[in-house]
């Protein structure tokens, strides 16, 4: 069978490396995206790519350059993000434009330009990276939360207008993990956030890349549109 091609955006922070780490790259090609750190090996099947996914001339181009390299995109998971912690009433304009940028506006147009590629083959598989943020609200995560509510509703939109090409939209809320973000937040607080979580614990980053890789598998046709909840039972 021929390799799948899949790209990761926002490859580079915790939770992308640790996503990584569930892919062989024997089984699939992976292109990585990355926007302020670099991959320092790249190999065969395994290849980085440096690209703003706010500036969407960047993103043509970050599209381009996968295809030329690899022949086509079959997988895509959109795992940049950023937020900043701020109170409503203080929020900066700018930090607000910026989280919105990055948090939904770049998954959208990394979107945008690679389903013409899934179309032409009838196969896709588009993953949104989403938080139980969107979902219960956080102080302070204003326009985090805003821009990850966002996703749910691209999912539900571009999941009907593809359906018919062989390829599913589905987002992941996940709750808080291991990795990544969680490594700004203070050890006090992780201890706090984790008495309210039932199963009482962080998630771990390989079962998300096992859930992964169940949706990204010719299994998974009959499920699209959807948001799949990974958060410990933190929302129900």
């Amino acid at each position: 069978m021929e390799k799948r091609t899949i790209l990761i955006i926002g490859s580079s922070g915790g939770l992308g490396r640790s996503i990584l780490k569930t892919f062989d790259d024997s089984k699939f090609n992976l292109a990585l995206h990355y926007y302020s750190n670099a991959f320092p090996i790249q190999s065969k099947n395994h290849k980085t790519y440096q690209a703003d996914i706010t500036i969407e001339s960047e993103v043509e181009n970050l599209i381009q350059n996968v295809t030329q390299d690899f022949g086509k995109i079959d997988i895509v998971l959109n795992n940049a993000g950023v937020t900043v912690s701020e109170m409503s009433w203080k929020t900066k304009l700018s930090n607000w434009d910026k989280t919105i940028a990055i948090n939904l506006t770049g998954p959208f147009l990394v979107t945008k330009h690679v389903l013409p590629i899934m179309r032409k083959n009838k196969f896709g598989r588009i993953i949104f990276m989403s938080s139980v943020v969107a979902q219960t609200g956080f102080i302070g995560a204003s326009a985090y939360a805003a821009s990850k509510a966002g996703l749910f509703g691209l999912v539900k939109t571009i999941s009907k207008e593809v359906a018919n090409k062989g390829i599913t939209i589905n987002a992941v809320a996940l709750g808080y993990f291991n990795a990544g973000m969680i490594e700004d937040v203070p050890q006090s607080m992780q201890d706090e956030l984790k008495k309210n979580i039932p199963v009482s614990a962080l998630g771990k980053p390989e079962e998300l890349g096992e859930l992964i890789k169940y949706i990204i598998s010719d299994k998974s046709s009959y499920l699209t549109g959807q948001t799949i909840n990974l958060n410990g039972g933190l929302y129900v």
